[in-house]
């Protein structure tokens, strides 16, 4: 051995054996060291693979992810700085396509994943291996369009989620808790702070639902499950979590008050419970939450409340109660909401003033209080600088528009529309650099409308429509060079304009200048350059004489409205060929036109709406009208004799048809098959009504062939249109009996009008018990029987009349029950005995208005009960309306009932019967006794009639308190004592008829009295006084005072005899005293009765 190698192993046995011991050691932690870098290097390159992998999933994608670079550095990635693993990835709003690919769920480091607003078209089984992302805490997959089907219950399993998103939009598809529901999905998650699951069917009762997130996430601060089929009501169970922040239930069915313990939770910052079905009183308290921010109760008509006194320190931001019962003032305090930004409270029943203090909302920029009842002048500042929306139209403003609004430089939208607002406008309205819309329609604004500088460039949509707007149009308003629409019709404009004057706006679409006359020159009605943009032009009433030339040369018209001119002649060819491809309506109705212009069919295909009513058009309907694409088709008020071609036409696309007044012979024109509204009414039909008609009504809801002169019966085959809602048979010669299945088969039915016709036999009796008809009017027929008792099943019914038949029957009591009845007739039949009985101890007739039963054979007294429950008699109306049937967009009825009374001494027909009308006729029956003091608590009664029975004693002082009075008849009675002097003050007093009683003394003789004729006082032996020639020649014969009540009618009558017995001879004159004495009173009753009863 070498001394080199001695040398080395004699080192290497020199060195202790500890010391290899520590260097193995070492040697081992830098080996696993590497090793475990490695891995990590590893993993994270699999992970940027993993996230290439899962972008070759998506079709359209904006990604940017190059591959060989560090993902932790790509758009949506981020990494965790220590271990370098993705922890979270955010491809939200990038509406990528495509799917999610399996390589998602290789990510198992993930601790946030939001995939919302994307169009991934991904069955929720192909997710089930969600539950691989263990370590999620926050969870995202809202609006995934195509996301569909079960809730993946592997979302279940993620028991560190703190947030959970799978809220979906409305237009998506529908994601679905069922099997398992939401117990079974947040049972685990009890660490759950948020949970979004909005528009995703849970279909689950309040109990339950409120239960299960009570239970499971009692760490709840944000729940919101909109539109999620839940049923109510809201469960006390829900209290529980007092730490929540956010609360959105709207759109659920909940159907039930909103809880007190709402109020409890402090750390509340938005509440929104829209369309939810909720009822009964909001509790205030919730408004005085310091945190909340946003409150939306809106649409829930049934949910009642009011505004508290808002606290000063007040976090409100959103406020929104609009379409609610909300009622009462706005209070001052509403000026506390220093941070409110968006204020609607539409639709509610809030009154009185705006509060000045709204000037101290500086954060407002949205402001609806619009169909209101709120009144007075508006605050001269409606908020601060930054409002941008202002709606405040449908309510009852006065005074002017205020000054302040011209220096509103943020405004968008102004909207006055509706109210009763007056003065001129601000012009400087017109400058505003941001003014989008501008509403004053329907005011009283008045005064001309001034020239105006620097016109915005904004202003697109403009109406001054309604008010009283007069003197010269300013030409500036050409200026605004961005208008879209104009309304300017219905005003007073008294100067002539040129329509070239807003030819030259080239984006202007529709225009509206009603009312105003126009002037056309040759030499620009043919002009192709004016109005480029033209959709839709209205100028009815604008006295024109012929159709506006430059209309040739358009070619996308949807609305022209020419109504209520002048113009003659034949409808030009070339009016059918300037109507847009998919449909437009032409009003030409109220004008002078003669004729069709020919050839007529080439150009009209698109026409879909066409009134031609009140012309004078003749000779037969054209036959392609039935082979057009008219949908509404009005030629009421021609002289058209015929039908051409075949109305029933299957191809026939009509709904609406409205032939009345012409002059249409012969057979009626079976409608067109799709129908739902069909007028006939005021012609020359005379045939019978044809078995198959009801083939063509299967869709009908009006079906009008009055005032014809049909025969025949009714078919009963009528009984299977089934969808009738009002159905005139009024004002013919039908005959035989009334079908008795139309009133039980025909549950929709509304009106039935067959009055004036020659129907026999009974009244049907049968009625559907969910008789839900209105009007039922069999006046002037031959029917005999009973009234049916069973219709007390028609508690919406409104007027009955039953008048002119031959009807006997004892008064029908029952129909003092119907809680809507507002006109009985049942004159002029054979209805007898007492009424006396029949009232006591209920509230009937509480709206009855008319009230005829007259020309019977009624006995007894006039018994107090049954007129003293007749509230609508008793009380001045609100606004005057008419009773009919539905009513269109300006409150007029689709049907108006007609009433036939006796008024003012005539019979008259009220073609209208306005529900501020009230009448009473008792005549002609046998009524005895005194008239009953309750008729002084009538005080808005229109008309008494009483005339042609037996009653005695004196006419009541409270009679005089009937300040609504015009017509009293109390004539061919046996009244006595004096005329009150109190009837002096009925100043509306047109008609007055005492004759033929036994009263006596002076005939007052103040105000309406002195208007009065002989024949209103004619036949009372004892009175005396003008208009009578009979001087009052003794002092006891004085106008009588209004507190008289005893008159000395046998020292009048005594003064009488006198003077007959000096003036005739004694024998002669007693004589007549006796005569008079016994056969007057006799002959008089039996007079009425052989002649005025029937």
């Amino acid at each position: 051995m070498s001394s080199d190698h001695r040398s080395g192993s004699f080192f290497l046995s020199s060195i202790p054996s500890s010391f290899f011991f520590i260097i193995l050691v070492l040697f081992s932690l830098s080996s696993f060291s590497s090793s475990a870098t490695a891995l990590v290097m590893t993993s994270h390159s699999q992970q940027c693979l993993d996230l290439l992998n899962l972008k070759k999933g998506f079709i359209l994608d904006p990604l940017s992810w190059p591959a060989g670079t560090d993902c932790c550095h790509w758009e949506g990635v981020t990494c965790d700085e220590a271990s370098g693993l993705v922890v979270s990835l955010d491809l939200s709003e990038r509406y990528m396509t495509g799917q999610i690919t399996a390589s998602l769920f290789n990510l198992t480091s993930l601790q946030r994943l939001n995939l919302a607003y994307n169009f991934l078209g991904q069955s929720t089984d192909q997710l089930s291996d969600l539950e691989k992302l263990a370590n999620l805490t926050h969870l995202n997959l809202s609006n995934i369009w195509l996301l569909a089907g079960q809730v993946p219950m592997g979302i279940s399993r993620l028991t560190k989620l703190i947030s959970l998103d799978l809220s979906q939009a409305f237009y998506s598809d529908t994601l679905k808790l069922e099997k398992p529901d939401l117990g079974t999905l947040i049972r685990n998650l009890s660490n759950l702070q948020e949970l979004y699951l909005d528009r995703v069917n849970i279909s689950s009762n309040g109990k339950e639902w409120c239960h299960t997130i009570s239970d499971s996430a009692p760490k709840l601060q944000a729940l919101s499950l909109q539109y999620c089929s839940l049923s109510g009501p809201i469960d006390s169970s829900l209290s529980k979590l007092r730490n929540l922040s956010i609360i959105r239930l709207d759109g659920n069915n909940l159907l039930s008050q909103v809880p007190d313990f709402f109020a409890k939770f402090s750390s509340l910052t938005v509440l929104s419970l829209s369309l939810c079905g909720l009822e009964g009183l909001f509790p205030t308290k919730v408004f005085e939450l310091l945190n909340l921010k946003t409150l939306d109760l809106s649409y829930n008509p049934m949910l009642a409340g009011f505004f508290p006194e808002f606290p000063l320190h007040n976090s409100l931001e959103t406020l929104t109660v609009s379409r609610t019962n909300f009622s009462g003032r706005l209070p001052n305090s509403l000026g506390n909401l220093k941070s409110l930004t968006y204020l609607s409270l539409s639709s509610c029943k809030f009154s009185g003033p705006i509060p000045w203090s709204i000037e101290n909302l500086t954060e407002l920029y949205f402001l609806d209080l619009s169909y209101n009842h709120l009144s007075g002048h508006l605050p001269p500042m409606l908020a601060g600088s930054k409002i941008s929306i202002i709606s405040l139209s449908y309510n009852n403003f006065t005074g002017n528009i205020p000054g302040t609004l011209s220096h509103a430089h943020h405004l968008v939208a102004l909207d006055l529309e509706g109210n009763s607002l007056t003065g001129s406008i601000p012009m400087p309205l017109f400058t505003l650099p941001m003014l989008e819309k501008l509403n004053l329609a329907n005011n009283k604004l008045s005064d001309h409308l001034q020239e105006f500088a620097n016109a915005s460039s904004t202003l697109q949509h403009v109406d001054l429509g309604g008010n009283n707007l007069h003197g010269k149009l300013p030409t500036s308003l050409v200026d605004l060079s961005a208008l879209v629409s104009l309304y300017l019709g219905s005003n007073n404009f008294d100067s002539v304009v040129e329509l070239e004057l807003f030819g030259r706006l080239q984006n202007l679409t529709d225009l509206d200048l009603s009312g105003i006359n126009l002037l056309m020159s040759d030499r620009i009605a043919y002009s192709s350059l004016l109005f480029p943009s033209l959709n839709a032009l209205k100028l009815k009433s604008c006295n024109l004489t012929a159709i506006p030339s430059f209309l040739k040369h358009k070619k996308n018209i949807y609305t022209l409205e020419l109504s209520n001119n002048r113009i003659n002649g034949i409808i030009p060819n070339w009016i059918w060929s300037i109507g847009g491809s998919f449909g437009w309506s032409m009003n030409l109705s109220f004008n002078l036109f003669t004729d069709f212009g020919r050839p007529f069919l080439n150009h009209s295909n698109d026409v879909v709406i066409l009134d031609l009513s009140n012309n004078r058009i003749g000779g037969t309907i054209p036959s392609w009208m039935w082979s057009s694409s008219l949908l509404y088709l009005n030629l009421s008020c021609n002289l058209f004799i015929g039908v051409g071609g075949s109305s029933s036409n299957p191809s026939t696309k009509i709904v609406i048809i409205d032939l009345h007044s012409n002059l249409l012979q012969g057979s009626i024109p079976l409608p067109p098959p799709n129908n739902t509204f069909v007028d006939y009414s005021n012609n020359l039909f005379t045939s019978s009504i044809p078995f198959n008609m009801s083939y063509y009504l299967n869709k009908t809801m009006f079906f009008s062939l009055s005032h014809n002169s049909l025969t025949g019966e009714v078919p009963s085959s009528i009984c299977s249109a089934t969808q009738l809602y009002i159905f005139d048979l009024s004002y013919n010669n039908l005959s035989g009996s009334i079908p008795t299945c139309l009133l039980e088969s025909l549950i929709d039915l509304r009106v039935l009008n067959a009055q004036e016709n020659r129907f026999r036999g009974s009244i049907p009796q049968k009625i559907s018990s969910r008789c839900a008809i209105q009007t039922i009017n069999l006046h002037g027929n031959q029917l005999e029987g009973m009234v049916p008792s069973s219709w007390a099943n028609c508690t919406e019914l409104e007027v009955l009349d039953l008048g002119r038949n031959k009807l006997a029957d004892s008064f029908p009591y029952w129909l003092m029950n119907l809680p809507a009845l507002k006109v009985l007739v049942l004159k002029e039949n054979r209805f007898f005995g007492h009424l006396t009985g029949i009232c006591e101890g209920n509230h009937f007739f509480m709206m009855i208005q008319i009230f005829d039963i007259s020309s019977n054979r009624f006995t007894g007294n006039l018994p107090s009960e049954c007129f003293k429950s007749m509230k609508a008699m008793m009380v001045h109306q609100g606004q005057t309306k008419t009773i009919g049937y539905g009513n269109d967009s300006l409150g007029t009825p689709y049907y108006q009932d007609t009433v036939i009374v006796n008024l003012k001494g005539f019979e008259i027909e009220l073609v209208k019967i306005w529900t501020t009308f009230t009448a009473i006729d008792l005549s002609n029956n046998q009524f005895v006794g005194n008239i009953p003091q309750v008729f002084g608590d009538l005080k808005s009664l229109h008309s008494l009639n009483m005339s042609l029975n037996a009653l005695t004693g004196e006419i009541p002082q409270v009679l005089g308190g009937l300040s609504e009075l015009e017509s009293l008849d109390l004539s061919e009675n046996q009244l006595s004592g004096v005329i009150p002097s109190s009837l002096t003050s009925l100043y509306f007093l047109a008609f007055l008829n005492l004759s033929n009683n036994n009263l006596v003394g002076r005939i007052p003789q103040s105000f309406q009295f002195s208007t009065f004729s002989n024949s209103s006082f004619e036949g009372n032996p004892g009175l005396c006084g003008s208009p009578l020639s009979r001087d009052c020649i003794n002092s006891a014969s004085v106008e009588p005072s209004s507190d008289s009540k005893n008159a000395p009618t046998e020292f009048d009558m005594d003064v009488i005899w006198f003077w007959m017995f000096t003036g005739l001879g004694f024998g002669f004159g007693f004589a007549s005293v006796i005569c008079y004495q016994l056969f007057f009173p006799k002959w008089k009753m039996w007079y009425k009765r052989r002649f005025m009863n029937r």
